[in-house]
């Protein structure tokens, strides 16, 4: 064997080396909370499964369910509209539809609970209770619709013009086009928005916990927080897993058979226009989703921060912000820097090996927080250091829940970089780290910069696994707005959610913007060509 090529055979066995050992330290947690299954079951298990592990069971169930048809139906629903339709306010309802993301459920559940309390806006109309099932899925669909929409809508788009002109020639109005030809073709992502609300929905914690819905999130938590059972907890969070896994089988099941390729011709088509009642009808079923899940809570919320209360909200409140920032600052490189590592390991290794370890790595995001704070505790525990908590359980369990969110986007990236890129880099005689910082990380600093600003955003919302593995003295704008609205002191909690949910507006008005700015240059460059 030649020189050259036994380089070639270390660099991917060591790339794939490197990979493995992040994918098995990130997806250790699961392991260990799928290990708890055959340890002994004790007392509290015994007791906590025969007085409210049916509870659990169905709750999450009934919750999953419900939030997942109403959620999915408004979603693709409005992504259908939106793709296909031209209507008032339909580019204003296009970027408004995904603000609901930019809010907590938990915060939406906390406003519309203070709304419709006995002393909120709406009490003189007597409202039906919604601290209860019903609320919660109502509530939850408000804030989760728009993975669906996103997936339908994107799906939709890049597959309207060529059925629906296929449609049209032979006769079929469009309407009948669009359900019998564009929903089923697009139903690959169509399943995935939807099991993406359901896996969402089993991990919420917050919303079930407020509005006193039993679900496994709830029991979890509460297992480990009232009896300090880590065996217990384990056990209960393996069945949330469970849960979450059959929610992904049943998912890849609907893909079965389907490819998620389509005809596809450039442009998006020209759109129906609409008119009248039809029209009306379009701009409020697409206007009323994002008013109800983004724009009444923050209403509500705002409402609260009044100046009375102020002193006693600010108590606090630079502490839980600066320890907002500075985990997820901290959490947010660690999980870049490992995401980064997994992508490259991927690229430069010819061996499946890299690709296997990746996908291994990245589960996490389909598993609820609760269940990767459990495991983290039970590897320490493992480890002979249960009360190792804080900053570094913190750390791990951010990055072992958010990588997927982050190898997403630098995957993505670095896959459209063409690899002669690379070969001449080697030619050259850099190595690969050299050729990632030098030549990759700029050509891609748009990708880096939209995972790092998803995973940040999300780390400052994360609610459960932030309860269980923080320090007692150790509190987030998450975990304040938690225990005031919990304590009934929304007033005192409402600057703590405003903070929280500027932030979550963030990635969505920035990867706005500079996706728009890339597409009027990439169009301005073009139009340049042209002339």
């Amino acid at each position: 064997m030649s020189l050259a090529a036994t380089r070639r055979a270390v660099d991917v066995d060591q790339g794939a080396i490197a990979a493995w050992i992040a994918a098995a330290i990130l997806a250790a947690p699961v392991i260990a909370v799928l290990s708890s299954l055959f340890a002994p079951y004790g007392e509290t298990i015994r007791h906590v499964l025969a007085s409210v592990g049916a509870d659990y069971a169905s709750g999450t169930l009934l919750l999953a369910l419900g939030v997942g048809a109403a959620g999915g139906a408004v979603g693709v629903g409005a992504a259908l509209l939106v793709a296909l339709c031209e209507f008032p306010l339909r580019r204003l309802a296009a970027f408004a539809l995904v603000l609901p993301l930019a809010a907590p459920a938990y915060l939406i559940a906390y406003a519309y609970a203070d709304l419709v309390g006995p002393f909120g806006a709406l009490a003189a109309l007597d409202p039906p209770p919604i601290r209860n099932l019903a609320g919660a899925v109502f509530v939850l669909a408000l804030g989760l619709y728009p993975y669906a929409y996103l997936t339908a809508r994107a799906a939709f788009a890049a597959r309207s013009a060529s059925l629906i002109e296929a449609a049209r020639t032979l006769g079929a109005p469009p309407w009948r086009a669009a359900l019998m030809l564009l929903a089923p073709a697009s139903r690959p992502a169509i399943a995935a928005g939807v099991a993406l609300i359901m896996m969402e929905t089993a991990a919420e914690f917050g919303v079930a916990d407020y509005f006193g819905v039993p679900t496994l999130s709830v029991g979890v938590f509460r297992t480990w927080n009232s009896f300090g059972d880590l065996a217990a907890a384990s056990q209960l969070a393996a069945g949330l897993f469970l849960f979450a896994a059959l929610l992904i089988v049943i998912e890849r099941a609907g893909r079965r058979g389907r490819s998620s390729e389509a005809p596809r011709v450039s442009g998006s088509g020209a759109r129906f226009r609409l008119e009248g009642p039809r029209a009306a009808a379009a701009s409020l079923f697409c206007l009323l989703p994002p008013l109800l899940g983004f724009a009444i809570p923050l209403a509500t919320i705002a409402a609260k921060a009044s100046a009375t209360h102020w002193p006693a909200a600010l108590r606090g409140l630079s502490e839980a912000l600066s320890n907002s920032v500075a985990i997820a600052g901290a959490g947010g490189a660690l999980t870049i820097a490992l995401a980064l590592a997994l992508a490259y390991a991927e690229r430069t290794s010819k061996s499946p090996v890299a690709s296997a370890a990746a996908r291994l790595a990245t589960l996490g995001y389909a598993i609820p927080g609760a269940v990767i704070a459990i495991g983290i505790l039970t590897v320490l525990s493992f480890a002979g250091g249960v009360s190792v908590a804080g900053p570094a359980a913190l750390l791990y369990a951010y990055a072992a829940r958010f990588l997927t969110a982050g190898h997403g986007a630098i995957a993505g990236g670095l896959a459209q970089i063409d690899r002669g890129f690379d070969a001449a880099a080697k030619t050259l005689g850099a190595s690969p780290a050299r050729t990632l910082a030098e030549i990759h990380a700029p050509m891609m600093r748009r990708s880096i910069f939209a995972a790092a600003t998803i995973v940040f955003v999300d780390i400052v919302k994360e609610l459960p696994a932030t309860l269980i593995l923080r320090d007692f003295n150790f509190e987030t704008l998450a975990t304040r707005v938690y225990r005031l609205a919990g304590d009934e002191r929304l007033a005192e909690a409402a600057p703590n959610a405003l903070l929280l949910i500027a932030l979550g507006a963030l990635p969505i008005a920035l990867l706005s913007g500079l996706f728009d700015g890339a597409g009027a240059k990439r169009a301005a460059s073009s139009g340049g060509a042209d002339a």
